[in-house]
This record gives structure tokens, C-alpha cells and sequence, in this order.
């Protein structure tokens, strides 16, 4: 009788233990697919390339003028990037001050797109420079929109000079897509 105790015993606990191990490999993989679903490519249509040519309706939306640098913060507040990329802007704060002639506007996808500008997806933010389209795509590379692996501030304070507009499509950054 000892011995049929003993076996009866064990079972259960090795059941316990496999009902662990299956919970925690199950709920791994779910974490990862969810906090990886927000996470990619930037714009794999290649959207961004159409900006160039929509260069008069974002100074028409922007009201840009002249010796101006005009950042379009572009948010939507259903994507959990978002708060992300508000932190992001946040962090940036104190180095955009030294920006003479620097205005900031918040617009919404719908707005642009009903402009006849592409949103390939969110958060997006578009650089004018004295009326010329310096730089389109995500605030930063990598999964959180830190602010560690921003390409704003180099763009901003004019360290990365590129011959014509930067269209970042390529880069893998915190976006959601949109439709």
C-alpha cells in the first residue's frame, strides 16, 4: 500500500509541473506576438515616396513660410505607439528651443489623407524647412520611440545632411498601420 501511495502522488505533481511549463511557453509566445505586432518596417508600401510631389499641400496645411522649420507631429491616439512617440516629443522639448523660427502642429491622419497625402502609418512626423520637405517617416528606429535611437534630433540640428528629402520607409520602428 505504501507503494501505491507514493505512485499516486507523483502523478500529480508531474502533471502540475507539465500544466506550468505549457502555461508559460504559451504565454511567452502570446507576449511576444502582441509586443511585436506594433513593431516593423515604417512604411513597406513605399507611401513615403509620393511626399516630394504633395510638397505644396503640406505648406498649404502647415501654413508655412519662409526661414521657417515646421515639425507635423502625426498621431493617432488608438495606436499604442503613440504615447511613445509623446514621450519622445516630450524628451526633445529642451533641444528644439534653440530652433529659431520653429512651430510644432498636431494633425491627424484623416486630415492628411483627406489632403491627398499618403499615411503609410502612426506616429509620423513630417520636417519642413524653409518651405522644403527635409525629412518624412518615424521619430525613431527601434521597438520603443526612444529617445536613444532618435533620427529627429540629427535632422534638427542639421548633423545628417542628405542631398534631397529623407523618406524613411525602411526603418523598423513602433507603428501601427494604416488602411
Amino acid at each position: 500500500m505504501l507503494q501505491k501511495s507514493g505512485l499516486a502522488s507523483v502523478k500529480p505533481q508531474a502533471f502540475g509541473w507539465a500544466l506550468l511549463l505549457l502555461w508559460l511557453v504559451a504565454s511567452s509566445v502570446l507576449l511576444f506576438r502582441f509586443g511585436q505586432s506594433d513593431y516593423g518596417e515604417f512604411d513597406p508600401k513605399l507611401q513615403l515616396q509620393q511626399h516630394p510631389t504633395k510638397l505644396s499641400d503640406f505648406i498649404e496645411l502647415s501654413a508655412a513660410r519662409p526661414g521657417e522649420t515646421i515639425l507635423l507631429h502625426v498621431l493617432d491616439p488608438a495606436c499604442r505607439c503613440a504615447a511613445l512617440a509623446e514621450d519622445h516629443i516630450a524628451q526633445l522639448q529642451p533641444s528644439l528651443q534653440n530652433l529659431p523660427k520653429l512651430r510644432q502642429l498636431a494633425l491627424t491622419p484623416l486630415l492628411l489623407q483627406q489632403a491627398g497625402i499618403a499615411v503609410p502609418a502612426t506616429p509620423m512626423i513630417v520636417v519642413l524647412r524653409d518651405q522644403q520637405l527635409i525629412y518624412s517617416g518615424p521619430y525613431a528606429s527601434g521597438p520603443a520611440c526612444s529617445i536613444g535611437d532618435s533620427l529627429l534630433d540629427q535632422v534638427l540640428q542639421q548633423k545628417l545632411q542628405t542631398p534631397a528629402s529623407w523618406l524613411n520607409s525602411e526603418t523598423a520602428a513602433c507603428r501601427c498601420l494604416t488602411r
